[in-house]
């Protein structure tokens, strides 16, 4: 076999091949253009990724089912440009470059159906990309703490969840006191003519100014929830909910866990005690592995071995869960 070699009459057959290969074909040809940029260094390809960028937000062609593959594509491949291009020698550009990735999401939302929850997952993996950053940068604190205030408060599909515990590295002691600060600030303002006027274009029932107000609250209690979490503060997470919120089953085994991570087992058990007497006063019980995860670590913890063992074989005949058999033989 001819050995082969690399030289200007080679790699101009191979160039003009992979010309005749992206012919009519867009997203394969921005594809080689930033694999050309990639070989120029990591500012060639940021200047590429923006100018995408800014092409996406522009587009408002409907992007159907079928089309719509091509598209999650294409975005998979610019993070990947993001992760294997930028970061490793940038890290700082890889973060702006994955915070506007992010920005991009209700250009994206409002011109296609995310039913599937395709799109969702791709913004998902960048707030995961950034939570791998976090540690490896150096922003001002404040600074930082208002921009995810901002962002979190204007997304309108989600596309920020969570980033506050992606970013508690960057943020810091205080930066997370910062946004605690600047959150119960926002959240005691007086709507803005904008925020009512978004809400009465909803055609509700109630008030613009009680719509705006809940949605202040909730966002509010979502996001500290969030700070509390990344402070390790259990009695601020648990200061969003009320006594009665408490008892439900999908709230108890959330603030449970961290108790017991906390290593305050007995005011854990005293919670999950108190979901399940109000899930057993009901006409219909879901069985909820949740629940009863944390309650068999409570038991467990607490050496109530006999409890554990005569939960474990009710739940075994609720269920006929053979991991449940084989743990209280």
């Amino acid at each position: 076999m001819a050995k082969k070699t690399l030289n200007q009459t080679n790699l101009e057959k191979l160039a003009a091949l992979v010309m005749n290969l992206v012919q009519g074909s867009a997203a394969l040809q921005r594809r080689a253009r930033m694999e050309l940029s990639a070989a120029q260094g990591p500012k060639d390809v940021a200047a590429d990724l923006r100018k995408r960028f800014a092409s996406l937000r522009r587009s408002t062609s409907y992007v159907d089912w079928q089309k719509q593959r091509a598209l999650v594509k294409d975005l998979n491949g610019l993070l990947s440009m993001i992760d294997t291009v930028i970061t490793p020698q940038d890290p700082l550009e890889g973060f702006e470059l994955l915070w506007s990735f992010l920005l991009l999401a209700p250009s994206i939302y409002e011109r296609t159906d995310d039913s599937n929850g395709v799109i969702g997952d791709v913004f998902g993996e960048a707030v995961d990309r950034i939570e791998h950053l976090s540690p490896k940068i150096s922003l001002d604190a404040k600074s930082l703490a208002e921009r995810i205030l901002e962002a979190v408060t204007d997304a309108g599909y989600g596309e920020f969840d969570g980033i506050i515990p992606a970013t508690a590295d960057a943020l810091g002691a205080e930066g997370l006191e910062h946004l605690k600060t600047i959150t119960k600030a926002w959240e005691a303002a007086p709507p803005s003519a904008q925020d009512l006027e978004r809400y009465r274009g909803y055609g509700l029932s109630s008030a613009p100014e009680d719509a705006v107000l809940r949605n202040k609250q909730l966002t509010s209690s979502i996001i500290l929830a969030d700070v509390a979490d990344a402070q390790g503060d259990v009695d601020a997470y648990m200061a969003r909910y009320s006594a009665e919120q408490l008892t439900y089953g999908t709230i108890a085994p959330d603030v449970a866990r961290r108790l017991l991570d906390a290593d305050r087992v007995d005011e854990a058990y005293k919670i999950i005690m108190g979901a399940k007497a109000a899930e057993d006063g009901k006409p219909f019980r879901m069985f909820r592995h949740d629940l009863d995860a944390v309650y068999e670590e409570c038991l467990e913890r607490l050496g109530k071995t006999d409890d554990l063992k005569a939960h474990l074989w009710d739940s075994f005949a609720q269920t006929k869960s053979c991991q449940r058999f084989e743990k209280c033989r």
